[in-house]
């Protein structure tokens, strides 16, 4: 008899692997002839790929600082699937298809738990059934031609409720046997329930008894659900919305029981579970919470879903079942269960209730906390369909015995029909029409049409600019063309090229035109623009396509039949080109400015620098323009205008250029704008610069040439005040956009002023995060203004500007250390500690929280800002009745 079990199981594990390697087989031929570009969340989902892929390339594992940037490389969704994708690209290269190879991973660990699902739930008769309904499944098949996380996290999905159970089984039999669905478990079909022996009649009791004490299986299940809960909600944290109403069950199930044991081992579970996606929970739990209310508050109201108090939004989904099954797949399994029903009453048969019954837990729970999300989409209930399809194979075992095994062959052989004619184009407009009748829904046709020019907009740019990193402006976005898969291509050319999706609010249009170099604009429909952003993407075209700032670099003929134009502005705001001869220093060989200015405008400037490759592409310069009678300047004004920042804006790139090209010199030139301060005096002011190496902290002087500018106590028209030594070239309404790191000093300002202050804060950092796509300009005003703290240690507006540049990068211990450094510049300032007060709790440093905000409210206790995070801080330490108190001053924040 074992040995008999042994060859069975043998046999079914065989005919496991064929399903795998045949649903293998026809992915990999579909991804072999299809030529399409990935679409919006296809081409981000294959960026943060390459990520991980170039984190990956040398870590630190025993670094905290290295953990902490490698979880920050993706705030909002959870990493693992791009970790996981890592290896496969460094295998078989880079690529959107290569990464799809992480779907035979997945495929694998699908089909593995359901399979085993079914064994432990019904039999291999029915593990195998469902394992081949899954590779046939629309709704599944669909998502495995496309890199989203929608597949791997029904994979990790059904692992982690395999593993919940196999514990939920493991006290309901004897450890040295096997489990009651053992003796009804064969290969071939079950097709005569008749003859099952008498042992087989009695119930299998699918729940833990109270009363046996724990056993070592239910400890090592324990322990597998909790790991494959975490690592599943590393995947995608909408994890919860399916395996909550199991976990729920189970432990009511056990306090009803009083199995106290059992209900230690499942809260344990979630803890050992928290332990695994908890660091990147921890660093990322802020964007976590704010982008979950972008992703289903907005969308929803932005795609225009179904109110939670219509009926619609309740059967969503399962009008949705016919698409993501199939008729066959759908009916005839229903059919056979109620011709079961009917004649069960004259047979003697064994009925799986309790295994239903956990099926509808599942299924029920997932459908129903689904449906309670008000953002809906099809792939959103994917993850419950390899539970269902479960269900649909034990009542495809249903059928009368007579043609029960025609009906399954013949069942699956129309699903293979439909997966064929949805796959592949195949018989005409006669195949289409057969195969929306028996399933409904979109076919995923590869795509074999010309290709898509994005490798070649991207290697225009980078034959245009060589030397330079770029961020391109995508105006357009249609599933083809888009900011998510160029800046996608982008990352393929060593993340030499990004693309952004600009344009989108009228006000920001000037500032973008300005503050970006390429743009490509796409003639006939412009895609998924929402009616908002219409106007402001209108403008943009118009100012780009119709100005007189850019020029039409390259126009490209769509398979659409449409044209994309790339553009380029007539006036780079860097250009950099080789030397004939080495540098040993970074020079300053020239610099242009107006001769005239007036405090709180904006001055344009170009500064030309020479010098050896490594240290202008490492290099910070420190530029001051010094009043030359500083010493008689009242109080209240300002001496100096300041003007840190990198060589090039940080956009030197070495690209794909050999070693030896980088031997000689360079020289870059530099168009950009400075900020006289709104309170600088009158006088004039010559410049002075200081170099410091990013990577190694080495300073030295910079020769500068004989160049001063003067500040006017009144407006003026600088166009005419030229004056020997100051070259004025440039028109006024020409001059570049301020750089990145004086806009966030200009912006740290506002900071004493707590929330009136933040608000314009919060409106331009996302704007100009688009215009630096790697944020380097926090790393810039970071590194300058703590060389400046250094010679300046009691100067607030520098140490205001470091924090929040620190608070930028999310670097907490860092933010913690220069805002207990504000507080003690502005002790006298409530929001300095509720800044500081704020980061610890970001930090999950509730008690230090607590006491940083003990000053704050000394000095104004009935600041709602000030008792709300003292709320929080209470909260957190688990004293409700003064945290409760504290953030009933939530209604007095004006948000």
């Amino acid at each position: 008899m074992a040995q008999q079990h042994r060859d069975s199981e043998g046999k079914s594990l065989l005919v496991l692997g064929i399903i795998w390697l045949l649903g293998a087989i026809s992915d990999r031929l579909w991804f072999a002839f299809d030529r399409s570009v990935p679409a919006w969340d296809q081409a981000d989902y294959l960026t943060s790929t390459l990520k991980y892929l170039q984190a990956l390339q040398h870590p630190q594992w025993l670094s905290g600082e290295w953990w902490t940037n490698f979880w920050l490389l993706s705030t909002k969704i959870p990493p693992l699937a791009y970790i996981l994708t890592v290896p496969f690209l460094q295998v078989f290269g880079t690529g959107g298809d290569r990464a799809t190879l992480v779907h035979l991973l997945f495929s694998a660990i699908l089909l593995a738990s359901v399979y085993n699902l079914g064994v432990q739930l019904f039999n291999r008769q029915v593990g195998l059934w469902a394992a081949a309904i899954c590779v046939l499944l629309p709704g599944l098949y669909g998502l495995r031609l496309q890199f989203l996380l929608d597949y791997p996290l029904t994979a990790a999905i059904t692992l982690a409720f395999y593993c919940l159970t196999m514990w939920k089984a493991s006290e309901g039999k004897k450890e040295e046997g096997s489990s009651a669905t053992d003796f009804i478990t064969d290969v071939t079909d079950v097709t005569d329930r008749t003859q099952l022996e008498e042992p087989t009649k009695k119930k299998y009791k699918f729940s833990p008894s109270p009363n046996l004490p724990l056993s070592p299986s239910s400890f090592f299940w324990a322990i597998a659900f909790g790991i494959s809960l975490g690592l599943s909600i590393l995947v995608k944290h909408t994890t919860v919305l399916f395996l909550f109403t199991p976990i729920v069950w189970l432990a009511v199930g056990a306090v009803r029981q009083k199995a106290w044991g059992r209900l230690a081992q499942l809260a344990g579970s979630l803890l050992l579970s928290a332990a695994v996606f908890g660091p990147w929970a921890k660093t990322n739990w802020l964007l976590i919470l704010t982008g979950g209310k972008r992703a289903t508050v907005d969308s929803a109201i932005a795609e225009g879903d179904p109110a939670l108090n219509t009926i619609d939004a309740w059967i969503y989904y399962g009008q949705r079942l016919p698409e993501q099954i199939s008729w066959p797949l759908l009916l005839i399994p229903l059919v056979g269960l109620i011709l079961y029903w009917r004649r069960r009453q004259d047979i003697s048969s064994i009925f799986y209730l309790n295994s239903c019954r956990w099926l509808a837990v599942f299924w029920v729970g997932a459908y129903l906390i689904n449906s309670l999300n008000i953002n809906k989409d099809d792939r959103y209930g994917i993850p419950y369909l390899p539970v269902l399809s479960i269900f649909l194979a034990y009542c495809l075992t249903l059928w009368p015995s007579r043609w029960g095994r025609q009906i399954r062959w013949g069942t699956i052989g129309l699903a293979i029909l439909a997966m064929l004619l949805h796959m592949w184009p195949l018989g005409g407009a006669f195949g289409h029409s057969l195969v929306q009748i028996i399933s409904p829904g979109n076919s995923n046709y590869p795509y074999l049409g010309k290709e898509w020019p994005h490798r070649e907009v991207i290697a225009e740019i980078i034959d245009r600019e060589p030397y330079l990193q770029s961020t391109l402006g995508v105006l357009p976005s249609t599933p083809e063309i888009n900011q998510h898969n160029l800046n996608f291509y982008g990352a393929l050319a060593n993340f030499q090229v990004y693309g952004r999706q600009v344009g989108t609010n009228l006000k920001d249009v000037p500032q973008d035109v300005r503050s970006l170099s390429w743009f490509v604009t796409k003639t006939g429909p412009q895609g998924s623009i929402r009616e908002r952003i219409k106007q402001a993407q209108n403008a943009a075209v118009t100012a780009i396509e119709k100005g007189d700032k850019f020029e039409l670099d390259k126009t490209w003929i769509l398979p659409d039949y449409t044209n994309l134009n790339l553009y380029r502005k007539r006036v780079q705001p860097v250009e950099i080109q080789p030397l004939n001869e080495a540098r040993s220093q970074v020079q300053l060989d020239r610099v242009t400015v107006a001769a005239k200015a007036v405090p709180g405008v904006a001055l344009s400037v170009t500064y030309t620098w020479s010098g050896p490759w490594q240290q202008l592409q490492s290099g910070l310069v420190l530029v001051t323009w010094q009043n030359q009678q500083s010493g008689d300047i009242p109080p209240g004004q300002t001496f100096r205008i300041l003007h840190d920042r990198a060589i090039g804006q940080a956009t030197l790139h070495p690209g794909m250029l050999e070693a030896d090209k980088f031997a000689v010199g360079f020289r870059v030139v530099d168009r950009t704008a400075m900020l006289p301060p709104a309170n600088i005096a009158p006088g004039t002011y010559n410049l002075q610069a200081t170099y410091l190496n990013r990577k190694t902290g080495e300073t030295y002087p910079i020769n500068v040439p004989a160049v001063s500018v003067k500040i006017e106590a009144e407006p003026l028209d600088m166009r005419s005040q030229a004056e020997p030594g100051n070259e004025n070239n440039e028109d006024n309404t020409d001059k570049p956009e301020l750089d990145l790191v004086t806009q966030l000093r200009a912006m740290a300002v506002n900071l004493p002023k707590g929330l009136p202050g933040l608000e314009p804060v919060f409106e331009q950092i996302g704007r100009i995060n688009q215009y630096d796509p790697i944020q380097d300009y926090t790393v810039q005003a970071e590194q300058a203004l703590e060389y400046r703290l250094k010679q300046e240690p009691n100067n607030l507006e520098l140490a205001y500007a470091l924090a929040f540049s620190r608070v930028l990068q999310q670097n907490v211990q860092s933010a913690i250390a220069a805002l207990e450094k504000v507080t003690q510049l502005d002790s006298k300032n409530p929001y300095a500690y509720a800044y500081l007060a704020f980061v610890h709790l970001y930090g999950w440093h509730p008690k230090a929280a607590q006491t940083a905000l003990k000053p704050a409210l000394a000095l104004n206790s009935n600041l709602p800002e000030i008792r709300v995070l003292n709320g929080v801080a209470q909260l957190m330490q688990g004293n409700l009745i003064q945290a409760w108190q504290d953030l009933q001053y939530l209604k007095k924040l004006k948000i």
